[in-house]
């Protein structure tokens, strides 16, 4: 990881653009994304290993309770994913129209990857 890094640092890669997709194509993608999120089972096993923490019967009916939970889980989820989607767009749009920024942001990337290598080597050898 720390050559990955370094290899990042010492780079100059530059984005110069970055084609749209279709609307169709864009459609296919987030239908392949949902079927993901809904396949996968580590989503489902954390709700029943985490949600009936928080349910109670003495605050209401627990199907209600859960309703609720499951609502709040998909607002946040769409704020979250939502916002990382609109600020994606933005960045490429950011990225390819300056290139001096996407080399730098190459660079940063090298560095974080070179100081978490540097970190989890010195953790590793601290508990040797």
């Amino acid at each position: 990881m720390i050559w990955i890094g370094w290899t990042l640092v010492r780079s100059a890669i530059t984005v110069d653009t970055v084609e749209r997709m279709d609307k169709g194509a864009l459609w296919q993608t987030f239908r392949r994304a949902v079927a993901t999120c809904l396949l996968n089972p580590k989503a489902y096993l954390f709700v029943i290993a985490v949600y009936p923490q928080f349910l109670k019967p003495v605050y209401g009916p627990i199907w209600l309770q859960g309703l609720v939970l499951g609502l709040m889980t998909i607002v946040t989820q769409a704020l979250v994913y939502g916002g990382v989607a609109l600020a994606a767009d933005r960045a490429r749009a950011t990225l390819t129209g300056n290139p001096t920024a996407t080399i730098w942001v190459g660079r940063a990337a090298g560095g974080l990857l070179i100081a978490a290598a540097a970190l989890t080597l010195w953790h590793g050898l601290a508990k040797a």
